[in-house]
């Protein structure tokens, strides 16, 4: 590890799956690939696999814009929209000012937040009343279908929207870590230069990925190939689903703005927490299911 590179107050090694009771896989690292990064159009080149051309998702064919200035995209493979950033501070904020009683945990990041920032601090019960109460209110205003909703993606959906091909395991669990050398930018090690918000102690002698100590706005990174921004970095992402079937804690994707492992930020990374855990480097995303 190269010491005193990193982001201030960022823990050192590994993200673990809190409250494991049985050992879980850990990553390798990966082969450091020392060629330049290819370009195409000055562009980024990212290594993907070969496949057929994938089917649009259910009901839903160009982007939408709800009342709080979220924008969504369909993602092929999936039936949901996916808001192509993470959940803001103003979006929260929203929510909170419509709301009594709410946890006021997010508003002390232990770091300075503007509108645009993902919200951190916001465990998964927090994640689930915001699109709930998201969904109440579009109703009513018309903006969305009775039969749709907001809620979280699933583990599955999430793996589509970062662009991992077929993943061996029926749980998350069992999926953790089963595709190697596959990063939200592609396949090659060290990350390019922009490639997201991550903390930069494991390579900040090889190349320097970003300039922001903490959160990022969103956006400030190039999207996917969906459209998508920020699945890799800024913060780790709550997903619907429980890593263990037969126990509470729920999973996380995408890695954060402390993160530098190559394991963490892996694509088939994942870890857990408790539904009402809140740290200020977790956050999430919604996605619009249903026709």
């Amino acid at each position: 590890m190269l010491a005193g590179c990193g982001k201030k107050g960022a823990p050192t090694g590994l993200e673990s799956n809190a409250g494991s009771k049985v050992g879980v896989k850990q990553p390798k690292p990966p082969k450091t690939n020392p060629d330049p990064e290819p370009k195409v159009g000055g562009k980024l080149a990212v290594d993907r696999a070969d496949g057929p051309a994938p089917r649009p998702p259910a009901g839903a064919t160009m982007a939408f814009t709800n009342t709080l200035g979220m924008v969504f995209k369909p993602v092929p493979e999936t039936e949901v929209q996916f808001c192509i950033w993470e959940t803001r501070v103003k979006d929260y904020a929203a929510y909170v000012a419509a709301n009594v009683g709410v946890n006021e945990r997010w508003k002390e990041p232990g770091f300075k937040q503007a509108d645009t920032h993902p919200v951190v601090n916001v465990g998964w019960n927090d994640a689930q009343a915001f699109c709930a109460w998201l969904t109440k209110n579009e109703l009513a205003a018309g903006k969305i279908k009775a039969g749709q909703k907001y809620r979280l993606p699933t583990d599955a959906e999430w793996s589509v929207a970062v662009g991992l091909g077929k993943e061996e395991g029926k749980t998350p669990e069992e999926k953790h870590l089963g595709i190697e050398d596959m990063f939200p930018w592609g396949k090659r090690w060290p990350p390019p230069k922009g490639a997201g918000n991550y903390d930069n102690r494991f390579y900040s002698e090889l190349l320097k990925v970003d300039e922001f100590e903490y959160t990022a706005p969103v956006g400030s990174f190039a999207a996917n190939q969906h459209g998508l921004h920020d699945l890799g970095g800024n913060v780790l992402e709550w997903c619907e689903d429980k890593f263990r079937p037969n126990e509470p804690f729920r999973v996380l994707r995408g890695a954060s703005w402390l993160n530098g492992h190559p394991g963490n930020l892996s694509s088939s990374y994942r870890t857990s927490r408790p539904p009402a855990f809140l740290l200020n480097y977790l956050g999430f995303r919604c996605v619009l299911a249903g026709e």
